[in-house]
């Protein structure tokens, strides 16, 4: 080898040193996880149908999504998870259809002082009441309390002593309850509102919800989203038609040609371990469900945002995330806990339990829907690690491809250099644990010309992925 550095001649005895910048990068890309939320804005936001838009502060997303708007509380969600996450907002098609509504009737007038609340989602709003106040002026002072907290995801209106709220966006998913005339339709996940009253002689009625009309369409914003690479992508709503076009969206991003690795998170809340199950209709890696049981006080458009974070922050891909908490997320009551074989259904159907440990609600174990190959048990692809981690080396090994042989020609010794330079990225992601027993599998690396298509080499790289911990099985023995 024969070496001709770039510096001038001298004679004078010394060392001199340059600098080369382009002898092409050392060591593995930074694992850089950018978020999409997709969700609706309020009549406050500014954000264009199908427009993704990266946001660096919460002043430039409240001033696009609008204040209590579900990407607003999407965003929330998200940067309370984790607030380095970098995020991009997505509305979607305007829902056709109306907004969901609550409605209480107050009565009686007030023999004492005292207050009477909305509680929204767990937010409890009051308004103050004197003695002698009549129905209709607290009605119209709680809808006044409701308006004031502006971050609320509803507006409210008083008339003949009736409270109304009104969601600030539209759709069926948006209020828990049951509708339809034969109570055939059941939604929870959404907005729950309940009232109370501590002020004598005053009642406020029993919550009366009329449900949203519309359905989400993501189509046109994944169109939209498509030619730039997001890698978490959350979803507010978990349809079987929107999960098909999420799925569809992931596979053709990822596809040899494109090569953009993404996965879709979200989240819903059930009844039942098995119709958590249910949900899973669709069965594939790039697809992460997590479930709460009943009910929670946030919705799940905010947990699965609150969980598309921590999946960002997650720098090493292979790196389990057993009991890994989701800050700034409600927890469930004692009676809405999974219980241990109830979780077990949820994971042997490829959906994420999430449990309250410690109050705070946290990930059982990060497993992705693909459970099933058939109708046979399939557990290559169950952790969410396992694609992670190819993504990531196809990235190492794509950035080391760019940048060393761009515009080359081909000449006897390619075909080796770029094997051995195939072997390296692999040892590399060896050394920090994301790859193993690269020496065991060094003859299944290969690298040759193409015979068929002038200009092209074909390259075969064995991806041997270190597995996360997850379990430890141990038998004591006794011995009297």
């Amino acid at each position: 080898m024969s070496l001709t550095p770039n510096i001038p001649e001298t004679m004078i005895p010394g060392t001199y040193t340059g600098y080369n910048y382009f002898a092409g990068p050392n060591g593995l890309p930074a694992n850089i996880q950018k978020v999409l939320l997709l969700g609706d804005i309020s009549s406050e936001g500014s954000l264009a149908v199908n427009k993704p838009t990266a946001v660096s502060t919460e002043a430039e997303a409240l001033a696009l999504a609008g204040a209590g708007s579900v990407l607003m509380q999407m965003y929330k969600a998200a940067k309370n998870a984790w607030k380095y996450a970098q995020i991009t907002l997505c509305r979607h098609a305007a829902v056709t259809g109306s907004a969901a509504k609550w409605a209480s009737t107050v009565s009686g007038s007030a023999t004492g002082a005292g207050a009477v609340s909305f509680i929204i989602n767990g937010k409890k709003v009051s308004a103050g009441v004197a003695k002698n106040d009549a129905a209709a002026d607290v009605a119209t002072a709680l809808a006044a309390a409701i308006n004031a907290d502006v971050d609320l995801p509803v507006t409210a209106a008083a008339s003949t002593a009736t409270v109304t709220l009104t969601a600030k966006c539209k759709g069926e998913y948006i209020a828990n309850g049951t509708f339809g005339d034969d109570d055939e339709v059941t939604i929870t996940g959404g907005i729950s509102v309940s009232v109370e009253s501590k002020a004598a002689g005053i009642t406020l009625g029993a919550i009366t919800v009329t449900a949203g009309v519309g359905e989400v369409d993501l189509e046109s914003a994944l169109a939209a989203a498509f030619p730039e690479r997001f890698h978490i992508i959350v979803t507010p709503v978990c349809d079987s038609a929107n999960l098909t076009l999420l799925l569809n969206h992931v596979e053709a991003a990822a596809a040899p040609l494109e090569q953009r690795g993404q996965r879709v998170i979200g989240a819903t809340v059930v009844s039942s371990a098995s119709a958590g199950v249910a949900v899973n209709g669709v069965n594939h890696e790039r697809l992460h469900i997590a479930a709460v049981k009943n009910k929670i006080n946030s919705t799940a458009w905010e947990i699965a945002a609150g969980l598309g974070a921590i999946f960002a922050s997650n720098s090493q891909p292979n790196v389990p995330m057993n009991g890994v908490a989701i800050p700034g997320l409600a927890t469930p009551e004692i009676e809405d806990k999974w219980s241990g074989e109830e979780q077990d259904v949820l994971l042997y159907g490829g959906v994420i339990p999430l449990v309250e440990e410690d109050s705070r609600l946290c990930i059982v174990r990060a497993v992705t829907t693909k459970c099933k190959n058939g109708n046979t048990r399939f557990t290559k692809l169950i952790d969410t690690g396992v694609i992670a981690s190819l993504d990531y080396l196809r990235d190492s090994i794509i950035s080391m491809h760019t940048n060393k042989y761009k515009n080359k020609v081909i000449h006897a010794l390619l075909a080796d250099a770029i094997n051995e330079d195939n072997k390296q990225v692999c040892r590399d992601l060896e050394d920090v644990k994301i790859l193993r027993f690269i020496d065991e599998y060094d003859d299944q690396f290969i690298t040759e010309e193409s015979t068929s298509e002038p200009g092209r080499m074909l390259c075969q790289i064995p991806a041997p992925v270190v597995p996360g911990l997850n379990q430890i099985y141990s038998t004591i023995d006794l011995y009297l």
